[in-house]
């Protein structure tokens, strides 16, 4: 296989994790079954040693009524969150005043970088621009838009949408993503929502490593 075929390769890869990312942590739509094999299979090819993932699943487990209900108790209420999906809450570098607080600053830098993408959140969006899906959408958008550079030959916007990635996992993700991932495993039994985190957690391991130069090794 060619250098380029390796790149064009990875950067798929790459994309495609993220928007399994992003639709494993935006409310359940439908059974989930086939995307809870791709975040298996997925998580098999970044750590194909790892032996920490569900094995066993009950069926009725990966129902949409059944996940709907352990998103709500996650990640929404009503009642005391188990895990806000929202960058802010997590950022513990920020000063004392602004940690824990929803729509902190990493929510305004959030939607500026979107913007600067070109990007904007729909207007039927109510949630919050730090939202861990939402942001896993954007870095899918990103590596979509390298891919097609790459495929185009394009270098200079290949090379302007990679320091765009770089700069918002440097900036954003890595940031927060292991305590909201660690939060999730120690909070549900729920075979899906632990292999989505488990998940997350070494695929932006290896993203920070690959992209960043920081190894935690």
């Amino acid at each position: 296989m060619t250098t380029a075929c390796k790149v064009t390769e990875k950067s798929e890869f790459r994309a495609n994790v993220y928007g399994i990312l992003a639709l494993a942590f935006s409310p359940p739509k439908m059974e989930c079954g086939k995307l809870y094999e791709a975040i298996l299979q997925a998580h098999r090819m970044v750590c194909p040693n790892d032996e920490s993932m569900p094995k066993e699943h009950n069926s009725q487990d990966l129902a949409t009524a059944q996940l709907s209900k352990e998103y709500l108790r996650l990640f929404v209420g009503p009642g005391r969150v188990q895990c806000p999906p929202y960058e802010s809450v997590h950022r513990q570098d920020r000063p004392i005043l602004e940690r824990g607080l929803v729509m902190g600053p990493s929510a305004a830098d959030v939607r500026h970088r979107y913007a600067e993408a070109g990007l904007a959140l729909p207007k039927n969006f109510t949630d919050l621009p730090d939202h861990i899906a939402v942001e896993m959408e954007f870095m899918h958008f990103l590596c979509t838009e390298e891919l097609k550079s790459i495929e185009q030959r394009n270098l200079q916007e290949s090379a302007r949408r990679k320091e765009m990635e770089q700069e918002f996992l440097k900036e954003h993700v890595e940031r927060w993503v292991g305590g909201f991932a660690d939060c999730v495993l120690k909070s549900t039994n729920s075979a899906f929502y632990k292999s989505a985190a488990g998940l997350l957690n070494s695929f932006i391991e290896n993203e920070s490593e690959d992209l960043l130069g920081n190894s935690s090794k």
